[in-house]
């Protein structure tokens, strides 16, 4: 599926913006086509934007859970986080929002969608709560039921989703080659350059690169420990959450990164890695999935088809 980026200079066409508070990217093959392809995108991020987006208190998701009918679009984006939890047993779990709050999650980072009052009682200092699941989360065709007292965090699936729609969209109504990102999350489809899409693959400065070319119709996913981050009187936490104890996942892994048919899946399986910590190459090793661990010494561990000599 991937292969080592070559020297030539890449023919793709590019346009960049900020959403969501990351990089969005979109590379086409025929520059005449970019303007038009830019603004598909663009039209799909907002859209998803409105149905789902945890930033937002007016998207729909903040006032959805009743158990009333929702959009065909926010029905689909709570379909695949379901689908998701359910792939990876529960690792990638979307009702971890008041989890991340209880444990100090910065408001600067966005305010997460919170449809009713967290359950908990207050302890002096400690919040005592039942950790809720992605089981309790009913939808049914279109009636979408949230439990009292859970919070929805669509952020990861949501992501991942939007750049496999927005890349299909972009092949299907232009007849171009495209790749579509956002944050770590890139998706493509139709026809590749003749070397592949270009990528480099590192969640920051100070992280071990590595230069791939993916080919059309494939995605890549990067999950981060450390990309959202944030310190308490104890101890420094971040947003990788192991639903089974309420606490941040001990960071065994800097970075998880994932190639597959579809973002959706790639970003599952990083995320799930991260989550799983010290059983996360075992877990690899029998998805014989395209994989890249990069260790908090910064080691890396390769898995299935990833190319070990992309690292520059």
């Amino acid at each position: 599926m991937l292969s080592v980026a070559g020297d030539d200079p890449s023919t793709v066409n590019t346009s960049e913006w900020t959403l969501w508070d990351e990089p969005v990217r979109v590379s086409v093959t025929e520059a005449g086509k970019l303007d038009r392809a830019a603004e598909l995108v663009g039209g799909e991020l907002d859209a998803i934007d409105v149905a789902a987006s945890r930033l937002r208190p007016d998207s729909e998701l903040a006032s959805a859970g009743d158990g009333s009918e929702v959009s065909p679009l926010l029905a689909e984006l709570v379909a695949v986080a379901l689908s998701a939890a359910r792939e990876t047993d529960g690792d990638v779990d979307p009702t971890v929002g008041a989890m991340l709050g209880s444990l100090g999650y910065d408001p600067d980072f966005g305010a997460l969608v919170a449809t009713r009052p967290t359950r908990h009682v207050q302890v002096g200092q400690l919040a005592v709560y039942r950790p809720p699941t992605w089981e309790e989360v009913r939808l049914d065709d279109r009636r979408l039921t949230i439990p009292e007292g859970v919070t929805l965090d669509l952020s990861d699936t949501m992501r991942a989703r939007a750049v496999d729609r927005c890349a299909a969209l972009v092949a299907a109504t232009l007849d171009t080659g495209v790749l579509v990102s956002v944050g770590g999350d890139v998706a493509t489809a139709g026809p590749a350059p003749r070397a592949g899409w270009p990528l480099l693959v590192r969640d920051g400065p100070v992280d071990p690169a590595a230069r791939v070319s993916l080919p059309g119709g494939a995605a890549v996913s990067t999950a981060s420990s450390h990309h959202r981050h944030w310190d308490t009187a104890e101890e420094l936490l971040h947003q990788i959450i192991d639903p089974e104890t309420g606490h941040a996942a001990r960071p065994v892994w800097r970075t998880a990164s994932v190639a597959a048919f579809s973002a959706l899946r790639a970003t599952a399986v990083a995320n799930a890695s991260l989550a799983r910590g010290v059983v996360a190459p075992s877990w690899l090793e029998a998805l014989a999935a395209p994989a890249r661990l990069v260790g908090n010494d910064r080691s890396l561990r390769f898995f299935g088809t990833w190319p070990t000599a992309a690292d520059t």
